[in-house]
């Protein structure tokens, strides 16, 4: 069976996969992986009761995954014309379709989901990076609730929905979620971290480099790890073992380091420092600021401020 690519450019997610439902959809992450697609995640609901069974779909070297996060009264799914599965579908209950096999599908009941449309290159991509046998397809056996996928899953969500969302944050837990399914549903052997080290000398330099220069930038796990020579997960592992702490949190550390610089400056404000730090807006700058100094940005200034007239009362 040939694997269409020209008539199907992106995939079957996001806005596709929500008509091709008759639902509504929205992509909650598209995260890259070496440059192509490792993992779209794209969150559909319908409130009809019924759905008429889908047409074919065009054959995609691809798999779909359906994490149900409400319960639904009744899923049928067909692959190749003959149905494999026609029952109910509990909240948290995990479905797993091989996209060459030209699936269809039936719903009857509310539908509240997480579609993961995992490119079959992607986990090739995973099984290389972590020196294990190619998990080229993924499987399910029986239909238990997956309680990794679900906090994986609401960890994205949330992430994704943050004002100012952080794509390094974001391409983490998708990583974290494309190694999920290729351990499994692919048989990917257990993840070992023997032969990754620290990072180089030069590499860590040019990792702090890259991230004091894009400050303000929407800054990803890939693009730091390309500059490095490095896969994202091996850069990640490489950049927690030499500064003790992983890359999303370094930046957040940079971007409070540098807005207290700022913070000094009375005539400047929050919103301002918090665009020009790389926050969102100011109500991330003040979250982020909070988590790590135990203060807002403002009551950090006043007593900045306070300490700096004490000083001057003993004279210079």
């Amino acid at each position: 069976m040939q694997v269409s690519t020209a008539r199907n450019p992106k995939g079957l997610f996001g806005q596709r996969i929500a008509d091709h439902f008759g639902m509504q959809g929205q992509v909650v992450s598209e995260f890259h992986l070496d440059g192509q697609l490792g993992l779209a995640a794209t969150r559909l609901s319908c409130g009809r009761r019924f759905r008429e069974r889908t047409s074919q779909t065009h054959s995609e070297g691809a798999f779909s995954i359906l994490y149900q996060i409400d319960d639904l009264e009744c899923h049928s799914g067909w692959l190749g014309g003959q149905r494999y599965r026609s029952g109910s579908f509990r909240a948290k209950s995990v479905n797993v379709v091989d996209l060459r096999e030209d699936p269809q599908w039936q719903f009857k009941g509310h539908f509240d989901a997480l579609q993961f449309y995992i490119p079959s290159d992607a986990l090739a991509l995973i099984a290389a990076q972590y020196g294990g046998r190619t998990a080229s397809t993924l499987r399910l056996e029986g239909e238990a609730p997956d309680e990794i996928l679900w906090g994986l899953s609401q960890a994205l969500v949330h992430a994704s929905a943050l004002p100012g969302a952080n794509q390094l944050l974001t391409d983490q837990i998708a990583m974290a979620l494309l190694i999920h399914f290729a351990r499994t549903y692919g048989g990917l052997e257990a993840v070992t971290t023997a032969g990754y080290g620290r990072l180089a000398a030069w590499q860590q330099r040019r990792a702090q480099e890259i991230m004091m220069a894009r400050l303000a930038s929407n800054l990803t796990i890939a693009q730091v790890a390309s500059e490095c020579r490095l896969t994202p997960s091996h850069f990640a592992r490489a950049f927690r073992q030499s500064l003790g702490v992983a890359p999303q949190r370094y930046l957040m550390q940079l971007r409070v380091s540098e807005a207290k610089k700022h913070l000094v400056q009375q005539h400047l404000p929050l919103s301002d420092i918090a665009l020009m730090c790389g926050f969102g807006d100011q109500s991330h700058f003040t979250r982020v600021f909070r988590q790590l100094t135990g203060a807002t940005p403002g009551a950090w200034r006043r007593n900045f401020q306070g300490n700096e007239a004490e000083d001057s009362c003993y004279g210079p």
